[in-house]
């Protein structure tokens, strides 16, 4: 069971299930008098958008989450339409929209952490907006992160840094996420209000 779990290829398997829903809906719309068409119009068109983008959009991790949704392409074009309306692009935001579905139905998890995030998106580029200022995170930087790694927070006085310890950074909660040009932009606080107070440095 665990070694087919690990083989499967989850963004495949999300693609060709979505593939199916669109194709069953084509269907229901084709046989829809017109007025009924017009109505489901957004619907359509959100539909349409997600089965072509879906696949090239989100990670592994992702798909993983939406195979486990009963209905996923109903519960990505609601989200989508709610979220974004018809005039968005298509990669950027779908993306964040899957990252807001996932943040609605798991919220009885609590907020979830740093930590949590960059496990989820393996191979991405983060800019923080901490309690401490300012930290951008290239790919090889939050694997070194979540490795332990310290992290350099710019609170935004010319010529000064602060260093974060992996635990500091990745305990912080994630307010919110959006993602533009290929990188996270995430804002985070410290769970309970901890206070800042990590090493300075100077000047390099």
């Amino acid at each position: 069971m665990i070694k087919d779990e690990i083989a499967m290829d989850y963004k495949k398997e999300l693609k060709k299930r979505i593939s199916a829903d669109y194709e069953r809906r084509v269907k229901q719309w084709m046989a829809a008098d017109p007025s009924q068409l017009i109505d489901a119009a957004e619907e359509i068109t959100a539909a349409r958008l997600i089965r072509d983008n879906i696949e090239d959009s989100i990670n592994e991790e992702d798909a993983r989450f939406l195979l486990g949704l009963d209905e996923p392409l109903d519960e990505l074009a609601d989200h989508w339409i709610a979220g974004n309306g018809l005039d968005a692009a298509h990669g950027e935001e779908l993306l964040h929209c899957v990252w807001t579905l996932r943040e609605d139905l798991t919220d009885d998890a609590g907020p979830r952490t740093v930590r949590d995030f960059l496990a989820t998106h393996v191979g991405g580029v983060f800019s923080l907006m901490t309690p401490c200022g300012f930290v951008p995170l290239t790919a090889a930087q939050a694997e070194g992160l979540m490795s332990g790694q310290s992290a350099a927070a710019h609170p935004g006085v010319p010529g000064i840094t602060m260093s974060l310890s992996a635990d500091d950074l990745l305990s912080q909660t994630v307010n919110s996420a959006n993602y533009a040009n290929g990188v996270w932009h995430l804002l985070t606080e410290y769970p309970e209000m901890k206070q800042c107070g990590p090493e300075m440095g100077g000047m390099q």
